[in-house]
């Protein structure tokens, strides 16, 4: 076999450029910290890693969608506290205006301040969104309101003018049945089942943030109402203003409806802190899954310092290697053999 000196050459060169990556790559591993900075590097730990990063992507998005989950649902808890502070002050109203003392110009007067209760009443219950959807709309979160004008039903003996909910066929024309159904939800976790469901009862993974008008203000078995109309908050506010314009004093059912639709909201705020604390929950299994992860792609991806400065060294040392054995055959001839 014959073997000339360019092949010496380059077999020597071959080494050096070999021996040359291999510091290349620990040095750029020992720069950025990472064993695997390309696919290259180690394609089954690339794949491991894009996945791990993957779900911890989602799990960045379950939290901040938990963060606009509990801003909304603040929301939703002031403007049902507030609601609670009128009522109850609605409420001391119609009992001080029940005594016999009263005049029917003093109820008259009181009847003003009950007619701002009942328009502050029905701002609260159309609430809406910083994106301008309802909060008490059910499934229709795009509607003008949640309490329009009841158009079934004749005003009241002053003329003041009933509401109804728009799940409900007093609405007249903007009645919409969804209305009665579901709500805005947010993924907040991941789904065990991956299944959908109605409402978010039993589901951890998934937070309701707007609510049923209907099962929040209205009153089962209010007893101050003329038949047909809704048995809503709204509508025992406008009973009771109606009989105070007239200066008549309010009926003890009144009292005990208002009493009723506190109750009511309270068991609702109760239900909104229920909804909180389920995102709290979730925020941090999250974080303790994500700790996990974390250590996980940690053991796939960064580079063990020590055993990087050891493996540098060790190819450093077969660089030299090379490079002195290079440069002892770059002046070998077959003259000098002959010498």
């Amino acid at each position: 076999m014959r073997i000339s000196t360019n092949l010496f050459h380059m077999q020597s060169f071959a080494s050096i450029e070999k021996h040359q990556n291999s510091v290349l790559a620990i040095q750029e591993k020992l720069t950025t910290g990472q064993r695997v900075n390309r696919p290259s590097d180690d394609p089954i730990a690339t794949s491991q890693i894009n996945a791990l990063n993957t779900t911890m992507k989602t799990l960045d998005q379950f939290e901040k969608n938990g963060e606009y989950a509990k801003s909304m649902l603040s929301y939703e808890e002031t403007q049902i506290d507030s609601g609670v502070d009128a009522v109850q002050r609605a409420r001391e109203l119609a009992i001080q205006m029940m005594n016999e003392t009263y005049t029917p110009e003093q109820r008259q007067a009181t009847g003003e301040e009950i007619g701002q209760l009942v328009d502050h009443l029905a701002n609260l219950m159309n609430s809406t969104s910083s994106e301008g959807e309802l909060l008490f709309g059910g499934n229709v979160v795009s509607a003008d309101a949640a309490f329009v004008e009841d158009t079934v039903n004749p005003a009241t003996a002053t003329g003041l003018s009933y509401y109804a909910y728009i799940g409900s066929t007093n609405a007249g024309a903007e009645y919409n049945e969804e209305a009665n159904y579901g709500g805005r939800f947010v993924q907040i976790g991941f789904d065990s089942d991956d299944k959908l469901n109605p409402d978010d009862n039993g589901d951890p993974s998934r937070v309701r943030v707007t609510d049923n008008g209907s099962e929040v203000f209205d009153i089962p078995g209010a007893t101050s109402l003329p038949a047909g109309v809704d048995r809503n908050l709204l509508n025992v506010m406008v009973q009771l203003k109606d009989y105070l314009d007239q200066g008549l004093q309010p009926p003890a059912e009144i009292g005990d409806d208002l009493q009723q639709s506190v109750i009511e909201m309270s068991n609702a705020l109760s239900q909104v802190g229920s909804r909180q604390n389920r995102i709290e929950n979730q925020y941090d299994a999250g974080q303790e899954f994500r700790i996990a992860l974390d250590e996980r792609r940690s053991k796939l991806q960064d580079q063990d310092v020590v055993e990087g400065i050891s493996e540098f060294t060790m190819k450093q040392n077969a660089l030299q290697m090379a490079q002195q054995v290079f440069s002892q055959v770059q002046g070998m001839t077959l003259f000098d053999y002959l010498r």
